[in-house]
């Protein structure tokens, strides 16, 4: 999985947070579980996406190759530039996708670019419909919204889950009334 807490992205995030930053944040607050999948696995291809569907049923392999993409999503933390590259579940076309992740940490884009280039296309709408489901549901639980832009994204508390030492919270009374 890849992680961004080696000790220079932690300095360079504690110093002034950037869009990197935002996008590190919601995939760290990403926190699904099998319920999401099991509604994600109820929604269909969209109906200009037919053949997706009817090539996936006539592969006999189609679940394997699923699992092991799965995999490499979860892996490399593709979930959040997955659901970023879909409209509605399906995905967009190349130069709208470039668009919507190009504030993406280059880590992710290079692992998003092998897995476009390398993903059998029947497999790859299936993903991202079901990526884009599960994404939703979770941002939506986490935050009333299901919408995100990390041009939006509200900053995070310096003191997040991550740091190991948190000032003390100290509440004083005053026992001279």
């Amino acid at each position: 999985m890849v992680s961004r807490f080696a000790p220079s992205a932690i300095m360079k995030y504690n110093d002034s947070p950037t869009l990197e930053d935002a996008w590190w944040d919601e995939i760290d607050q990403f926190d699904c579980n099998a319920a999401d999948f099991d509604t994600a696995s109820c929604a269909d291809l969209a109906d200009e996406l037919d053949l997706f569907r009817v090539q996936a049923l006539a592969d006999p392999n189609f679940d394997d190759t699923l699992y092991e993409w799965d995999c490499e999503i979860v892996e490399y933390s593709l979930w959040l530039p997955l659901e970023r590259c879909c409209h509605e579940g399906v995905l967009l076309p190349m130069g709208q996708r470039e668009k919507r992740v190009k504030t993406c940490p280059q880590e992710l884009r290079s692992h998003l670019s092998s897995f476009f280039e390398n993903c059998p296309p029947h497999v790859k709408h299936h993903l991202a419909l079901m990526y884009w489901v599960v994404v939703r549901i979770d941002r939506a639980r986490r935050t009333g919204s299901p919408e995100w832009k990390p041009e939006k994204a509200p900053p995070r508390s310096p003191y997040h889950d991550t740091v190991f030492f948190r000032p003390p919270v100290l509440k004083y009374r005053n026992y001279a009334r």
